[in-house]
C-alpha cells in the first residue's frame, strides 16, 4: 500500500461518490484507511520524539470520518474527497491538521473555536509581538517556503491590525 493507492482511491471515489459504490469498494477503503492510519502513527511518533510537549495522538484517534454530515448540508456529496487528521489533540486546544486529497494537500495548525479566554490570550500575544509576526509573514523566505499566510482578502503587505484580524477568523 502507498500514497499512490490512496490517491487512486480518492480519484475513483470522486467519480463515484455514492453509498452503493462505497459498499462495493469498502475493502479497498479499509486498506487505504489502514495505510493512512499507520502513516499517522509513524508521524505521531516522530512528533513525540522532537517535541516534549507533544500530546500523543494515535492515528485511529486522529483520523476524521470520511462521511459528510448530510443532516445540516444535504447538498454535499455523501463522502469527503479527502482524508483528514488532527495530531497533538489535547481537548479544547490546538492541533496539527493534515489534509490529503486528490486535488489539494496541506498541513495546518491552530485552534478551532477557542474558548474566549484562550482567544484573548492569542490576540494579546499577536498584539504584543505583532510587528515581529508581520515581519515573519512578509519575509520572502517564509513566502517561498510556505506560500504565505492563506486567507481571503489578505493584502500583500499586511499591518499588525490586519494580521490580528486574519488570525482571529
Amino acid at each position: 500500500m502507498s500514497f499512490e493507492h490512496l490517491y487512486a482511491f480518492l480519484a475513483a471515489l470522486g467519480q463515484n461518490n455514492s453509498k452503493d459504490w462505497m459498499d462495493s469498494n469498502r475493502k479497498q477503503y479499509h486498506r487505504v484507511r489502514d495505510f493512512y492510519i499507520a502513516w499517522l502513527d509513524a508521524m505521531n511518533q516522530e512528533l513525540a520524539a522532537i517535541d516534549p510537549d507533544y500530546f500523543d495522538t494515535p492515528g485511529k484517534k486522529a483520523i476524521n470520518r470520511i462521511n459528510n454530515n448530510l443532516m445540516f448540508q444535504p447538498s454535499r456529496p455523501v463522502y469527503k474527497n479527502h482524508f483528514g487528521a488532527g495530531l497533538d489533540q489535547i481537548s479544547k486546544q490546538g492541533d496539527f491538521y493534515i489534509h490529503i486529497g486528490e486535488k489539494e494537500n496541506f498541513i495546518g495548525g491552530g485552534y478551532w473555536h477557542p474558548s474566549p479566554k484562550v482567544l484573548k490570550s492569542i490576540r494579546e500575544a499577536i498584539d504584543y509581538n505583532g510587528q515581529e509576526l508581520t515581519a515573519i509573514l512578509n519575509k520572502k523566505s517564509f513566502k517561498n517556503t510556505f506560500g504565505g499566510l492563506i486567507a481571503r482578502g489578505v493584502p500583500e503587505k499586511c499591518s499588525q491590525r490586519d494580521t490580528r484580524r486574519i488570525i482571529s477568523i
